[in-house]
């Protein structure tokens, strides 16, 4: 049956009518054939296939083709905007043309939509709203608002990224889709919605693309009766690596001052359209009593933690035993729950269900989750299982009257999973095949490991082999002999030695460092000693724009760019621009970061070693990442260093050299300009 599959991807094929030059790749159609089998059998897979292999291809089209001919839908989930973008623009179009060449009709009909949150859309109700209050209260933004409003009608899609001018985020926060402040069919733009039109777009969709956050939050909201996407039959996931870090975020229980006035004030300060239509200024004078009651005692428990934090030389700490002995709140929300129930009955009594009662059902719902959630965290319950710890988030603005409710407002506490395998296997991987795809899941040279983490017992393999030839495109260069990363002159010598790279490459470099304060302290160090000697430094800082980095630094052949978890992974430079990319040091697991310390000490309660069963693993597939921002290309040629003598005198140092590819090593420095002399780059 795999014919099909043939008649795209060989020499002439489908493929080569539309994309010029074309080159068939073994390692592709191997891998297309691989995701048709796990379709056609509807099983798991897990497919290894690095740069260079038309990853995307191998699995778009063999998943369209089986959409189209069994009417299934499946949802392609991916970790990066880039890769989205690269999908609807590029691959998926492509696609469609191909369906069409098969069977004209099906090329006709095939449907690709991307999902986003409703949050992402422009309420045109709420947008409605804020251009009316602007008439008779001006504010920073009304302008704006005036503005979208007189252009709303050119809008296709509604989103922010749509509109050709700058939102401000107070505006925005303002106008947004919010399912808790959603009208639904009472609203008198409910005909021409932007987020009703998506969601009609979705259901006529074969395929289906959305980020794993979205992907993930979905997947909680079933479990509870709801969801953001239609039904689906199958799931690819691109950018396996990163699933669990996703699922431990969407499934985490996060508890501080803002968010609870957040709950309160949607229903006392009338931020919702539901909250508006209960007329009963005692029900919600009431209601913001308990509240200012709650706020007090609050405020005395958190200010003491908080003010401790700020002292501390780490902003997160695992809790090693509960915040409180007994559960205090318990009275309050009870009280505050019985009170719109109340509200509500009677409301259904005199009128019905109206979107009022509606709001106030989902607003008790919130209320009862956020009681257990609350509940969970301060008791720090379920503690074999889930993970709880404290952080110091003090306020952007830093007031000067740094009283009780500053340092309580200082304290946000969460709480997650420390293993997600039993919790994906219940809820995803026993209900609906997964193909797992990404340039870097095997660790020493099997699945096992994320296979494992994941909760995927059963499953298909396939590893694409490389298509670059790195014996010849590139040199890795690991330094023996040398401070180690525990030793205390190591961050110097890390200094001595990228002076000493930089020398030789003049430029076209990645640093890649396991940590912000590491990165930012070279930085500083080597920022004038670059501009002496007709460099420029571009430093990862936070909040700044990856895409701009990159552009400045492939702008520029004198350019270094300091990079920090990002740019190990996702990041394209391919050709002469990149040259040589050098890593600090083996990116383990931070072993004092909460979530990574409660998985390690599990796994050594268990009796296993959380060295080898997970710290080693980990941090070959982040590697594996940071080494595969070098050769993106058969063209590309040049240098990774790992300045970690680790991999010399450490037991665990050939496995990590036998995950890598199987580029020539050397322990000197000096061998740097020699290669890349060789390389003529």
């Amino acid at each position: 049956m795999t014919t099909f599959l043939y008649d795209i991807f060989k020499r002439n094929g489908l493929l080569s009518t539309l994309l010029h030059p074309y080159q068939p790749r073994k390692a592709q159609y191997q891998m297309a054939k691989t995701v048709w089998s796990c379709l056609e059998s509807e099983t798991h897979g897990i497919i290894e296939a690095g740069t260079g292999t038309g990853k995307s291809f191998g699995y778009c089209l063999p998943a369209a083709y089986w959409a189209m001919k069994e009417e299934k839908r499946v949802i392609i989930s991916t970790n990066t905007i880039t890769l989205q973008n690269q999908l609807l623009q590029k691959e998926l179009p492509l696609v469609k043309q191909i369906l069409g060449k098969i069977d004209s009709e099906w090329g006709d009909h095939f449907r690709f939509e991307l999902a986003k949150g409703r949050g992402n859309y422009i309420c045109k109700r709420k947008l409605d709203l804020a251009v009316s209050a602007s008439l008779t209260e001006e504010t920073s933004y009304s302008a704006t608002a005036q503005k979208l409003q007189s252009q709303l009608e050119g809008l296709k899609v509604g989103d922010r990224n749509e509109v050709p001018f700058f939102i401000p985020n107070e505006l925005f926060e303002e106008i947004r889709g919010d399912a808790d402040d959603c009208m639904g069919k009472e609203s008198p733009f409910h005909e021409h919605c932007f987020i009703q039109n998506a969601r009609r777009k979705l259901q006529k969709a074969q395929v289906i693309v959305a980020n794993h956050a979205l992907f993930f939050t979905d997947l909680a909201l079933r479990s509870q009766g709801a969801s953001i996407l239609p039904d689906y039959d199958f799931v690819i996931m691109d950018e396996g690596h990163r699933i669990e870090d996703q699922v431990t975020k969407q499934f985490q229980f996060t508890v501080n001052l803002d968010l609870i006035y957040n709950l309160f004030s949607r229903f006392t300060r009338n931020r919702t359209h539901w909250a508006r239509g209960v007329e009963d200024p005692d029900l919600k004078a009431h209601v913001e009593a308990q509240y200012n009651r709650l706020y007090a005692d609050l405020v005395e428990l958190f200010a003491p933690l908080g003010r401790n934090l700020a002292t501390r030389e780490r902003t997160q700490y695992l809790l090693n035993r509960p915040i409180v002995e007994h559960y205090p709140f318990e009275g309050i929300f009870k009280e505050v729950i019985q009170s719109v129930q109340d509200k509500k009955e009677f409301l259904e009594l005199e009128h019905g269900e109206t979107e009022t009662t509606i709001g106030l059902g989902r607003y008790i719902n919130n209320l009862i989750q956020f009681d257990a959630m609350f509940r969970h965290v301060l008791l720090r319950l379920q503690s074999d299982e889930w993970a709880t710890w404290v952080e110091y988030t003090p306020p952007a603005k830093k007031n000067l009257l740094q009283d009780d409710a500053y340092w309580a407002h200082c304290l946000t506490l969460h709480s997650a999973p420390i293993e997600i395998h039993e919790l994906l296997r219940e809820k995803l991987f026993t209900k609906k095949p997964v193909v797992l795809t990404s340039a870097t899941l095997t660790a020493q040279g099997n699945f096992d490991f994320v296979a494992k983490r994941l909760g995927i017992d059963e499953y298909t393999t396939f590893q694409a082999a490389s298509p670059f030839s790195y014996e010849e495109q590139s040199l890795l260069v690991v330094p023996n002999h040398v401070p180690l990363p525990t030793e205390r002159n190591f961050d110097a010598f890390v200094m001595a030695a990228m002076k000493e790279i930089l020398l030789q490459t003049k430029g076209r470099t990645f640093l890649l460092f396991t940590s912000y304060a590491q990165m930012n302290k070279v930085y500083l160090e080597l920022e004038d000693w670059l501009t002496e000697r007709g460099m420029r430094g571009l430093l990862h800082e936070s909040g700044a724009s990856r895409e701009k980095l990159l552009t400045d630094f492939k702008q520029d052949p004198h350019t270094v760019l300091f990079g920090c978890e990002s740019f190990w992974e996702g990041v394209d430079v391919p050709g002469d621009d990149l040259i040589c990319v050098v890593i600090a040091k083996m990116p383990f697991p931070v072993p004092t970061e909460p979530i990574t310390q409660a998985r390690i000490d599990r796994l050594e309660k268990m009796g296993n070693n959380s060295f080898e069963d997970y710290s080693l693993p980990f941090s070959i597939l982040r590697l594996k990442q940071g080494f595969g921002r070098l050769i993106r290309t058969k063209q590309d040629k040049g240098v990774v260093v790992i300045l970690d003598a680790r991999l010399h005198n450490r037991k665990y140092g050939q496995k990590v050299f036998n995950s890598l590819p199987p580029s020539p090593i050397s322990q000197n420095l000096q061998d740097i300009g020699k290669a890349l002399d060789n390389f003529q780059v």
